[in-house]
């Protein structure tokens, strides 16, 4: 058995009912006597609740303990009425008991209860044992071990947290890089497309007034402040992808920007099968659709060979007049995709920058679903 597996089985209610079970089994096959034989299940029953409810099983321990000790202090039982199975049961689960208390209390409280406990001890046996005072002290002893057991697994588990923390935070970096790198990445396809468009537009500008004859010196001066504020656009775009991709520590891609076209390509580069449905009339799509598109599929398809290996694929690409939608689904049963991954935070913002929509989910008996819808102007 994996040290992990023990640890969460040590963790599990069940070895509570374990421990109980054995105490109490100590109790009734050391004793005839009704009273020390119900004080002591009183004493040690209790342990199967000590994580869900340790405050009830303090009391009913306490109880049970207190009854035996007032009980033979009053010479109301002889000794010999508890046997040695007895004494050690009420004992293990009197030091599960403080165990128990000290976890519930904070370091400070905990380590002044355990030196109360164990000087009240070390003076009983002084004062009140001084021919034999070793029960008293191995009494103390224990107390004082219960607190260096307890002091030791909040240290662990301080230091549990403290890994467990960082483990988060680093995900949590990954994950925010992640989605830094996709958002970069839409924003440079989009210059990439938008720019070529007001290229043409400060191009066709500046060159209006060399092939339009007639023209007026205003008309002349309009066409002249349009090249300008088209220069000045894609100055503004290069500005603020420089920005977007400040903390991205990859290069920049020269590589044309991919699209539909690639499709075939793509779904033969997938490790599985793939059934593409192409419904409609496919017309000329607008750059930023294309690619847009094509992005969209290729996350689609890596999140399936990622999360639903050997899954089937299944692919409609429906053409209406001004709408391109996607519908991109899986049969894996395990092809559920948190909602946290950046794959579909960087799919939605595509669409949505578009002016369109997108929605992903589990698909009922398995599998996963992904449809969009891309505005085509």
């Amino acid at each position: 058995m994996e040290p992990a597996t023990v640890r969460k089985w040590l963790s599990t209610p069940a070895l509570d009912y374990v421990i109980a079970g054995v105490l109490a089994l100590m109790v009734v096959f050391g004793t005839d006597y009704p009273s020390v034989l119900a004080l002591g299940l009183l004493a040690t029953i209790p342990q199967a609740i000590r994580r869900q409810r340790p405050v009830i099983m303090l009391g009913m321990t306490l109880l049970g303990g207190l009854g035996l000790g007032a009980l033979l202090f009053m010479r109301q039982l002889p000794l010999y009425s508890i046997s040695g199975s007895v004494v050690l049961a009420v004992l293990v689960s009197a030091v599960l008991s403080l165990y128990t208390l000290l976890g519930l209390l904070s370091r400070t409280l905990a380590w002044a209860l355990t030196t109360v406990i164990a000087i009240t001890f070390v003076l009983a046996g002084v004062l009140l044992m001084s021919d034999d005072p070793a029960n008293a002290l191995f009494l103390a002893a224990l107390a004082v071990g219960a607190a260096l057991v307890t002091d030791l697994g909040r240290s662990r588990s301080k230091v549990r947290e403290v890994e467990q923390e960082g483990v988060d935070q680093l995900i949590e970096a990954q994950r925010e890089q992640a989605v830094l790198a996709e958002r970069a990445r839409i924003a440079r396809e989009m210059h990439d497309v938008v720019a070529h468009s007001i290229s043409m537009v400060a191009v066709q500008a500046e060159a209006a007034p060399y092939t339009l004859q007639g023209l007026s010196e205003e008309t002349k001066a309009e066409f002249a402040e349009i090249a300008h504020s088209a220069r000045t656009t894609l100055a503004e775009m290069r500005r603020l992808l420089g920005v977007l991709r400040a903390d991205i520590p990859t290069g920049p891609e020269t590589a044309p920007q991919p699209g539909l076209a690639r499709l075939d390509s793509l779904i033969g580069q997938h490790d599985g099968e793939v059934d593409l449905d192409v419904v409609g009339e496919p017309a000329d799509l607008p750059q930023a659709v294309d690619v847009s598109a094509y992005r969209i599929l290729q996350e689609c398809l890596a999140n399936a060979a990622r999360h639903a290996p050997g899954s089937r694929v299944s692919i409609e690409l429906a053409h209406r007049p001004n709408l391109l939608v996607i519908r991109v689904a899986n049969d894996g049963p395990a092809a559920e995709i948190g909602s946290g991954g950046h794959g579909l935070i960087g799919m939605r913002e595509r669409a949505v920058g578009l002016g369109g929509w997108f929605a992903a989910e589990p698909v009922a008996g398995g599998g996963f679903l992904v449809r969009a819808g891309l505005p085509l102007d």
